[in-house]
């Protein structure tokens, strides 16, 4: 859908020149189609997306994101998929080692919750 050319401007891809040629209409499937793109890019340019997540205070978290789950038929884990406002929904195979530690902080946190809190909560 895009002609975009990149040109890395060192060897260590630290900075990035491309090109994109003008559209004079912008539709949700062509910003859509740009992110992944760019989304590209982004994946291989340095430094690298940080490992770790940042402080809660620098970025501010989505309230209440919509989210889908379901069993991986062929590895047991878990496919989730978030729905951000603007990147759309983004979609994660968590393997099933990693479901468990999920499940145990958020039965942690559960139970933390409850002792501040002790009134009824929740659903």
């Amino acid at each position: 859908m895009f002609l975009i050319s990149v040109e890395w401007l060192d060897e260590a891809k630290s900075r990035a020149r491309f090109q994109l040629p003008g559209r004079e209409e912008w539709r949700a499937e062509h910003i859509d189609a740009l992110m992944k793109v760019l989304a590209q890019i982004r994946e291989e340019i340095s430094p690298a997306v940080a490992e770790d997540p940042p402080q809660l205070h620098e970025a501010p978290p989505l309230h209440d994101p919509r989210y889908r789950t379901a069993l991986h038929e062929f590895s047991g884990g878990t496919l989730l998929s978030i729905r951000h406002p603007s990147l759309g929904w983004l979609p994660f195979l968590l393997p099933s080692q990693q479901r468990v530690r999920i499940v145990q902080s958020f039965e942690q946190q559960e139970a933390t919750w409850s002792s501040v809190r002790p009134e009824k909560h929740g659903p």
